[in-house]
């Protein structure tokens, strides 16, 4: 796997460098690579923008074209109806301009919404086969961030600045050839001035560059210091840390402002220089235009007026083509941090095999290792230990004896480092994870709610199970205790990781989703651990009566000799 490859920062730590120099090209094309299979079924929808579009520039072009017939062929020879025609004309073409403008922007809007989402949900599949280890690494704001604001910025760029591009391209040709029929001095003139627009934005570029990425690389920092804080609010609260936290977002937010202020500056000088050439450009334009106009040159007032409209209309498009270029510059920040999470390796199975060989059958450890990546020493070796089918196991040891480890490792959240586990002889490697988890269901100390019902909890795992079945879930694993509080009982909601609820009623809930799924392995790892004393052995008994057949694997710290278990495993002394 290559998912150590991703390294998240943390607070203070280098912020993810951005692409080198002579990389944009290459990274270009990686983006329209990946982002072409989304964007190949909206082609229909795109070229109908596109045509559009066309219409739109054809329609912008005439207008300059009417103004000089209105001055020229209307006011100046004094004709009436050579006015209303002109300006007939110029209310017609406004209209079918919006028009088609509401026309365009409907599709254009609908088409680049499913393309985004197209992208997410790739990216978020691929996001729930990354290994545990991943998760441990990456904070969640910084993971919420990339799936949100940097492939929003990737889609907005792939899609939306095409076609803005071409619209802008095809805008500033038709206004080109327009302004050198009318003028090819004046153009000559426009044309120098926009020589020295690309030099000033030479130097701004390169900055704004830079600047993108250390305030992108600041709101990232505040996305996750508030996933965080807000997540552990209580824990905030119990150690009265309340104003600290918030001197430490104040803090973050400094750092936001400054390079947010630097950046807008720097972006405003890019834009604001154009916009001083195009005022400097049309005062050029009437001013030559005029001494030539007085000079007896053949250059009449409705061309000086059609030309100095056209140039205002080029500046759109030309403003569009140079901010693509300062629009890149962000993007690839955010096609950074996104190609990380596509370039993460996934754990593939090498050869699938079905559910059949799992039920009523043996599980078998031999000499198991496991190391984590860059750990002084492994987990655990040498582990060796049998499990009959149907039996009923307590797997005891101390706290960082490495159970749970184990428990991933059967889980296949992690693969072994030496030696195997085999279900009726055959290597859990060679059976495929969704086949494997859906028959050894695991249970563990935190218990993971989501917002929704009591019911919807619990079918989480078989969203096709019955009422009647999840009422046998419930009452098996002691959720039927604190129904009676709850007025909507299976059908209230708990709130956003079941927050209305104890740890206890929590993670009864979460052993009634498990017991829903009649796994043919159950293990509970720690699962049962905010339960007193009786009301444990009492689930642990009602567990036995719904799965009598499963094997039952009970992960405890805790004094369980109560309970009648068929074997006792202690942990540390089953490696050798």
């Amino acid at each position: 796997m290559r998912a150590e490859a991703l390294h998240a920062p943390a607070a203070g730590a280098a912020p993810v460098a951005a692409a080198p120099a002579g990389q944009g090209g290459r990274r270009l094309g990686a983006l329209y690579r990946w982002a072409g299979a989304f964007i190949r079924p909206e082609w229909p929808a795109l070229a109908a923008v596109l045509l559009l579009s066309l219409l739109a520039v054809l329609a912008g072009l005439a207008q300059p074209l009417l103004t000089k017939a209105l001055i020229d062929d209307g006011i100046l020879a004094q004709d009436r109806a050579a006015v209303l025609a002109s300006g007939g004309w110029m209310v017609g073409l406004a209209l079918c301009a919006l028009a088609v403008g509401f026309t365009c922007r409907r599709i254009h809007v609908a088409a680049s919404a499913r393309i985004l989402h197209r992208m997410r949900e790739s990216l978020f599949a691929h996001v729930l086969r990354l290994s545990p280890a991943f998760f441990s690494r990456m904070r969640q704001g910084d993971l919420l961030a990339r799936l949100e604001g940097d492939l929003g910025e990737v889609q907005r760029f792939a899609v939306d600045a095409v076609l803005s591009a071409i619209n802008s391209v095809l805008t500033l040709i038709g206004t080109v050839v327009l302004l050198w029929l009318l003028s090819p001095k004046l153009a000559l003139f426009l044309a120098l001035l926009m020589g020295l627009n690309g030099i000033v934005l030479s130097w701004v570029r390169p900055r704004i560059e830079k600047l993108s990425q250390q305030s992108r690389d600041a709101g990232v920092e505040v996305s996750s210091f508030l996933v965080e804080k807000v997540g552990a609010v209580r824990c905030v609260q119990t150690h009265a840390a309340e104003r600290r936290e918030l001197e430490r977002l104040a803090a973050l937010h400094g750092t936001v402002r400054e390079r947010l202020l630097s950046l807008q500056l720097f972006g405003y000088l890019g834009g604001a220089f154009p916009n001083l050439l195009l005022s400097l450009a049309v005062i050029g334009i009437f001013v030559g235009g005029s001494l030539s106009m007085l000079a007896g040159e053949a250059l009449t007032l409705g061309t000086l007026v059609a030309f100095a409209t056209c140039v205002q209309r080029a500046s759109a498009p030309l403003h569009a083509l140079m901010g693509l270029y300062l629009q890149w510059q962000r993007v690839k920040v955010g096609l950074n941090r996104v190609d990380e999470l596509r370039a993460l390796d996934v754990p593939d199975d090498a050869a699938p095999l079905t559910a059949d060989l799992l039920p009523s059958a043996d599980l078998v450890v031999r000499d198991l290792a496991f190391s984590y990546p860059g750990a002084a020493r492994p987990a655990f070796s040498g582990l060796n230990l049998t499990i009959p089918a149907g039996a009923r196991v307590w797997l005891r040891g101390d706290s960082g004896s490495g159970k749970s480890t184990f428990i991933d490792l059967l889980h296949r959240h992690f693969e072994p480092s030496a030696g195997w586990i085999t279900i009726g002889g055959v290597n859990l490697q060679l059976i495929d994870r969704a086949t494997l988890r859906r028959h050894v269901v695991v249970v563990s100390q935190e218990a993971v709610l989501f917002t929704g019902s009591l019911c919807d909890n619990i079918r989480y795992g078989r969203p096709d199970a019955s009422r009647n079945e999840v009422e046998r879930a419930a009452q098996a694993a002691g959720v039927s205790d604190f129904l009676s509080r709850l007025p909507e009982g299976l059908d209230a909601m708990v709130g956003p990781r079941g927050a209305s609820l104890s740890g206890g009623e929590r993670q009864r809930v979460a052993l009634a989703r498990a017991l829903l799924m009649s796994p043919t392995l159950l293990v509970i790892d720690e699962g049962t651990s905010s339960l007193d004393g009786a009301l444990e052995l009492r689930t642990l008994a009602a567990i036995d009566a719904l799965l009598p057949r499963a094997t039952r694997i009970v992960v405890s710290h805790r004094d369980l000799s109560q309970f009648a278990f068929d074997r006792v495993i202690d942990f540390p002394q089953a490696a050798a």
